[in-house]
């Protein structure tokens, strides 16, 4: 199993949530998890009374811990947003661990490494304990699935979900820190989806496909503001880190560790009180699985993409894809 795999490399890691123990049966898989008392990170930011810059600052610093681990040994996540981002303690928001590694992307000859157990695998033991004897891959992991969740996908993914690209790589994190920095900092994300149709309920969760091509447009734009209403009174070195990160060509994005180089990261950001508490409206069910959107669509491309990728397309059908 893949997920449970990939917990095990990252066994340790003060920024990644670890798995204790997991089960096999003939039907299911069962993880059992460390307690993470704070919760989901918007959920104990609308806790709080007060939410600064400084402490948003501090868990830009701890996800980017967690990527650079991650990518370093090839492995993206591809499914950065607030849901999987959970706060250890209930009193503070730092540090934060990121979960959720049901869309992550397979690291070079995982399975060889790790045979399957069933019924109790005990992830303490010395033998699972491989995080730091593996080492960095410094080569991308191409990537050609298109999933996700749609207001934290980067402009490569969604033209790999139209049918515009079919390759993208572990720098889709980045664009997804970026989106999830701006929504810590004022509340709201930087791309959204609005039609006028009157029965439409994007804002509620539901689809909408008016309401997803206007965001999936917006994103391959790359066009955003800071509104001076919430953005104002935020310090210059935050907004350069996100137009850092929310940049369309993934050669000039930053990486990893480019985050925790930043000014913003390695010096004491501002105590600046921030709109985010009441202000905002960013919702859980908002961020819509990529995979429950034009499904059959969805699996056309990607079986082209491989097929792409694996040199089977016939001269014809690249045309008609181009």
């Amino acid at each position: 199993m893949r997920e449970v795999e990939i917990f095990k490399i990252c066994k340790g890691h003060p920024n990644i949530v670890q798995l204790i123990q997991w089960f096999e049966d003939d039907n299911n898989y069962y993880m059992v998890f460390e307690k993470m008392r704070g919760g989901p990170l918007l959920n104990h930011i609308q806790a709080k009374s007060c939410f600064t810059e400084e402490e948003a600052s501090q868990v830009t610093k701890d996800i980017a811990m967690a990527l650079k681990f991650l990518h370093d040994r090839g492995i993206a996540h591809r499914d950065i947003k607030p849901e999987n981002i959970l706060c250890t303690e209930s009193d503070r928001v730092s540090p934060v661990k990121i979960c959720d590694f049901d869309l992550a992307s397979k690291p070079p000859t995982l399975s060889a490494r790790f045979p399957r157990h069933r019924f109790g695998a005990d992830c303490h033991g010395s033998e699972n304990s491989v995080s730091r004897s593996l080492p960095v891959v410094h080569s991308e992991p191409d990537l050609a699935s298109p999933v996700g969740s749609a207001e934290f996908m980067a402009p490569e993914v969604v033209e790999a979900f139209t049918g515009d690209r079919f390759k993208y790589d572990k720098r889709c994190d980045m664009w997804a820190l970026g989106v999830v920095l701006y929504v810590m900092l004022c509340g709201y994300p930087p791309f959204y989806g609005q039609c006028d149709n009157e029965d439409c309920n994007w804002a509620q969760g539901e689809a909408c496909d008016d309401c997803q091509q206007n965001l999936f447009e917006r994103i391959q734009t790359g066009e955003y503001d800071f509104p001076d209403e919430e953005w104002e009174e935020i310090s210059d070195d935050a907004k350069d880190l996100i137009c850092h990160l929310l940049v369309k060509d993934v050669r000039q994005r930053y990486t990893a560790a480019d985050v925790l180089r930043h000014s913003w990261v390695v010096h004491e950001a501002p105590q600046t009180p921030l709109s985010t508490v009441t202000n905002l409206i960013y919702r859980n069910d908002s961020a819509r699985d990529i995979t429950m959107m034009n499904e059959n669509f969805n699996a056309i491309n990607r079986m082209k993409a491989e097929r792409l990728a694996n040199g089977q397309l016939t001269i014809d059908e690249k045309l008609r894809i181009h």
